[in-house]
């Protein structure tokens, strides 16, 4: 979990997501090299990697969105990254609660939007 007295530590590995990419089939594979690419970086040190989701552009998730949002979480877990996903707007989030995979995520409290 990113230490939020260091603001640096948690915007350092921030990848946003666009509306129109995430919900289309194959959106996890620049995600997932984004995510192979900076756990390659940190290998290196040693270090845990935790790295940002940022939400802001999403308005809606569809089941093609979910589907690509579980296999980023696989393959991030697989090379032992955390994610926490941010400014998730609240029609999002009610998504991910009543399929059950909130449970799945860490949400930034601070960039969790209303």
């Amino acid at each position: 979990m990113p230490d939020q007295s260091n603001p640096s530590e948690t915007t350092e590995n921030i990848i946003t997501l666009e509306q129109d990419h995430l919900n289309q089939i194959g959106s996890c594979v620049d995600v997932t090299g984004k995510l192979n690419d900076l756990a390659d970086e940190n290998q290196a040190q040693g270090r845990c990697l935790d790295v940002m989701l940022d939400f802001q552009w999403i308005e809606k998730i569809t089941s093609i969105g979910l589907n690509e949002l579980i296999k980023i979480h696989t393959e991030a877990r697989r090379r032992g990254i955390s994610l926490i996903l941010g400014n998730v707007p609240k029609t999002v989030r009610d998504v991910l609660a009543l399929t059950r995979l909130e449970r799945l995520f860490e949400f930034d409290a601070v960039r969790v939007s209303a």
